[in-house]
């Protein structure tokens, strides 16, 4: 791991501290490629010549701030996943900041630099960050409420730190959560991660210590995993388990803030329904929201799908009611690529059919896991940018003989931008409107000034 990483052994003071450190890590990343990797392979987002190098898109692989504008309404603090950098949550920063928000963009330790660095870091590691980072984001957001938006690892952040925040007065308490592609629950591999890092220890083992190393040509994201980290994830989703689990029938509950999801049905780096089931079973606010995007149901791809595609559905089954409102955007019939939202309001047994001005494009069956953050236009993973080398990635459509690519044809043929953004950006709005709405309903108004004396 470089020197410089900040830890919660090696804390950081506040925010402005935090990032004067961040430079001088990603000063220390710099020096050592240059020292110990003179020669780095074609594309290499380490090199400087590359199309994929970071620089050429701004440093968003650290941590950031958009001021509101206007006087602030409120504030926010974006939290990335696992192996991501701050720049995945950049649009819907921008979203909020342009509605009066004050954003903080955290790069949480052991990212945006190394992916060597993310095997040394732990998840108290990450704690630390974030309570820094919600202290921050607290003192800029004016009277307004505070809101997190957590995407994948960062959702699960954000509910560890809701959940801590509920008896520390210390801590600054949400207002509200975001939760992209949330990271409630893992799959079976990462359980196994503290074995396979320890058994990489042993001679002959070391390989154990990844999985998978691949070339590094992705500017914001790492291509290549330590087991170490998958461990740490899947300890994190235990703990929060746990906690959630002891606010069972107690209504003390009812206290953690108001959260909205947006979750494709389709999602291979998390288990949906374990995921959700997590966290809605526990929901008591009516003010929460669970968005599910369904798969392409055109008559032409659907029988192409797996079963487990239907495993979500469940959720937005007609006659089920649910204290929160439910939304499935899907095909408005099995004939077309246009899309509807059906939503069950909290209570309601029946939806109602919103028509959206949005249509799966041509060869997209299904969103992904880290395509929901992302508008089309992304200029690293959409598909609408002008193109510049070997990006965006969102507008590689490779065709011809397998294993001829350094890297598995998978990772480069899943989706990595949202077609429905749009929407995506309109429930995060609203959503956010509703909490200053709360917010402004529990401020008293200010007293009338005392009548000026006669004189």
């Amino acid at each position: 791991m470089p020197r410089g990483e900040i830890t919660v052994d090696r804390p950081a003071r506040d925010l402005a501290d935090y990032r004067r450190r961040e430079q001088a890590l990603f000063a220390e990343v710099a020096t050592r490629l240059h020292r110990e990797e003179p020669r780095l392979p074609p594309l290499s987002r380490f090199d400087p010549a590359s199309p994929t190098y970071p620089g050429r898109f701004g440093d968003w692989n650290r941590t950031f701030e958009m001021p509101a504008a206007g006087a602030p309404r409120g504030a926010v603090l974006l939290l990335h996943g696992l192996s991501d950098s701050p720049y995945s949550l950049r649009s819907i920063g921008a979203l909020l900041a342009s509605r009066g928000f004050a954003v903080v963009g955290l790069r949480v330790p052991g990212h945006g630099t190394v992916p060597g660095a993310l095997a040394a870091v732990t998840r108290e590691d990450w704690r630390a960050a974030v309570r820094l980072g919600a202290k921050a984001a607290a003192t800029r957001g004016g009277q307004g409420p505070l809101l997190f938006v957590g995407y994948s690892n960062g959702a699960a952040l954000a509910l560890d730190y809701a959940l801590a925040a509920r008896g520390d007065a210390a801590l600054p308490r949400p207002d509200g959560l975001v939760f992209l592609s949330p990271a409630m629950a893992v799959t079976g591999a990462a359980r196994l991660g503290r074995i396979g890092a320890l058994a990489s220890k042993l001679p002959g083992f070391e390989g154990m210590e990844w999985d998978p190393v691949l070339p590094e040509y992705d500017p914001f994201k790492y291509n290549s995993f330590p087991i170490a980290a998958g461990y740490e994830i899947h300890a994190l989703t235990v703990e929060i388990e746990s906690r959630l689990a002891a606010l069972d029938g107690d209504a003390a509950a009812a206290s953690l803030p108001p959260v909205l999801t947006l979750q494709s049905v389709v999602d291979a780096t998390v288990p949906p329904v374990p995921s959700l089931t997590r966290l809605y079973s526990r929901v008591f606010d009516e003010s929460s929201e669970l968005v599910l995007f369904d798969a392409n149901r055109n008559a032409t791809v659907a029988p192409f799908l797996a079963p487990s595609v239907d495993d979500l559905l469940a959720l937005a089954t007609p006659g089920r009611t649910f204290r929160f409102s439910v939304t499935l955007v899907t095909n408005e019939s099995s004939a077309s690529d246009r899309v509807v939202a059906r939503t069950r309001a909290g209570g309601a047994p029946t939806a109602t059919v919103e028509p959206l001005d949005l249509a799966w494009p041509p060869g997209v069956y299904s969103l992904a896991h880290v395509s929901l953050p992302f508008p089309p236009d992304d200029p690293v993973y959409g598909m609408s940018a002008p193109s510049s080398g070997p990006l965006p990635l969102g507008r590689l459509e490779l065709k011809g003989e397998r294993g001829a690519f350094l890297v598995p044809a998978e990772l480069l043929s899943r989706l990595r931008y949202d077609p429905f953004f749009t929407y995506v950006a309109t429930r995060v709005a609203r959503f956010a409107e509703r909490a200053v709405a709360r917010s402004a309903a529990r401020t008293p108004a200010p007293s009338p000034a005392p009548d000026a004396p006669l004189r």
